[in-house]
């Protein structure tokens, strides 16, 4: 947690997005950036109440909020998105920001992030974030066109055989290992591309789609018998 001064204002992360959106090959308008930075200016402040983040910079904040975005290149337009492990938001939050026609479900299991998404949803406000769930087994099956996940460990175990995405579904993974991810979600998950995040040397973002795959093989790294 974060000291209680110092929270930087919205205005302060609007210059900061508005300097680095080039470097990430994104178009981003005026009142998007304004979401956006209304977003940052409530987590700045609420992490200094609850230990949302590590001890990240608004120069961080602001990067992560853009490498989240970077992600909408991969979610086809319309589609119902699950955001696995939201935390403070990334990148659900921002890609629900900057895609107005998608609806996405952040997954989150802890108490303090739920009542922070919540409140983001409303006050911000982001009417394509739904509520949150505490559990992927909490959502109806095939419920779901697209996955994403952001520094969640063990993701394989947790997406098991991803019953809540529709076959052809895309998962989207932030990783720096893309040949990793790929083997640990083999055989129910087949890559299909992958973007470089911009300034950074390893960070990546890869796009899985869900194959037919027998129940029982998939989402283990087990190849099929």
């Amino acid at each position: 947690m974060l000291p209680e001064g110092g929270a930087q204002p919205p205005e302060s992360f609007r210059a900061l997005l508005a300097e680095r959106t080039p470097s990430f090959g994104l178009s981003i308008s005026d009142s998007i950036l304004d979401t956006l930075s209304r977003f940052l200016g409530a987590l700045d402040r609420a992490r200094r109440q609850t230990n949302l983040t590590g001890p990240l910079t608004p120069e961080d904040l602001a990067d992560h909020a853009l490498e989240s975005a970077l992600g909408q290149r991969l979610i086809a337009h319309g589609a119902r998105v699950i955001d696995i492990g939201s935390g403070a938001g990334f990148p659900g939050v921002p890609l629900a920001i900057v895609r107005p026609d998608i609806r996405v479900t952040p997954v989150e299991p802890r108490k303090k992030r739920i009542e922070f998404l919540t409140e983001i949803s409303r006050q911000i406000p982001v009417p394509n974030l739904v509520m949150p769930v505490r559990s992927l087994g909490l959502l109806g099956k095939e419920s779901a066109e697209a996955a994403t996940a952001r520094a969640v460990g063990n993701v394989e175990a947790l997406l098991k055989e991803a019953s809540f995405l529709v076959t052809g579904g895309v998962f989207l993974a932030w990783t720096t290992d893309v040949g990793l991810v790929s083997r640990r979600l083999s055989p129910l998950f087949q890559l299909e591309t992958d973007l470089a995040v911009p300034g950074t040397r390893r960070k990546r973002i890869a796009s899985f789609t869900k194959r037919n795959v027998p129940r029982g093989t998939g989402g283990t790294g087990r190849e099929p018998s």
